[in-house]
């Protein structure tokens, strides 16, 4: 082969190395703000609490529905704010497309509004909606929990009417979320639910236990369609999960 022909291989192939990379890591693009109308923004907003003197708000803008990997950045002159209780923060960037701010309330019925300003196309300023009750997570089982019995988790006060979502996360267990409706106060994770990683030699493990009572708010018109709003209160807890 000649030196020529080495060098175009070689080239080849570590632009198929870097594609394959690309592929691996999931893409993510970017774009300015001053390159897409107001319409074509898609705001994932929340404002979550996990206590009655903390909420913080989150705003991830995209670009082409709320399931896409492009996200906008907003760019000089155009800003994102929010207001707790007549409290207006503006909004600072987390990452690309992600804008956080953080409140020292955090009581049921406190109402949160998000407002995008844009230079030169229109505002987006009708983003609003109110916490959910707080509530408190009872203390879950000091001694290690077998996969094989019942896991009865309860809070209060309850039935609030909004929805309640439990998460379960461990080392040594496949995630699971489990929808309660009708917040009942109480939910048994029955026995068998919580699956061990490993079939032979199952261990045992910390598992964290988070509850969340959510509603939504609304988005403004303006926005992508698929914006949406949603408001929290989140508690969570620790336990251990044995075979």
């Amino acid at each position: 082969m000649r030196k020529g022909q080495f060098m175009i291989t070689k080239t080849t192939m570590a632009m198929f190395g870097l594609a394959a990379s690309g592929l691996l890591a999931g893409c993510t693009e970017t774009l300015d703000s001053k390159q897409i109308r107001t319409g074509g923004i898609s705001a994932t907003l929340e404002a979550t609490a996990e206590s009655a003197s903390s909420t913080s708000v989150k705003a991830t803008l995209r670009a082409g529905g709320d399931e896409s990997n492009t996200y906008v950045i907003l760019s000089a002159g155009d800003r994102i704010s929010a207001t707790a209780d007549g409290e207006e923060e503006e909004m600072s960037s987390e990452s690309a497309g992600v804008y956080v701010a953080d409140f020292g309330v955090g009581e049921g019925g406190t109402e949160f509004t998000v407002r995008l300003d844009r230079e030169d196309d229109d505002d987006a300023p009708n983003n609003a909606g109110t916490l959910p009750d707080p509530f408190d997570l009872e203390a879950l089982p000091k001694d290690p929990v077998p996969r094989g019995e019942d896991l009865t988790v309860t809070w209060a006060p309850s039935g609030s009417g909004d929805d309640m979502v439990i998460r379960v996360d461990g080392d040594c267990i496949f995630s699971k979320t489990f929808d309660v409706g009708g917040d009942p106060g109480t939910y048994t994770i029955d026995a068998g639910e919580l699956e061990s990683t490993r079939s032979q030699e199952p261990e045992s493990c910390d598992v964290d236990l988070v509850i969340s009572r959510t509603r939504s708010g609304t988005t403004d018109k303006t926005l992508d369609p698929e914006s949406s709003f949603e408001l929290s209160q989140v508690r969570q807890g620790r336990f251990t999960s044995a075979p």
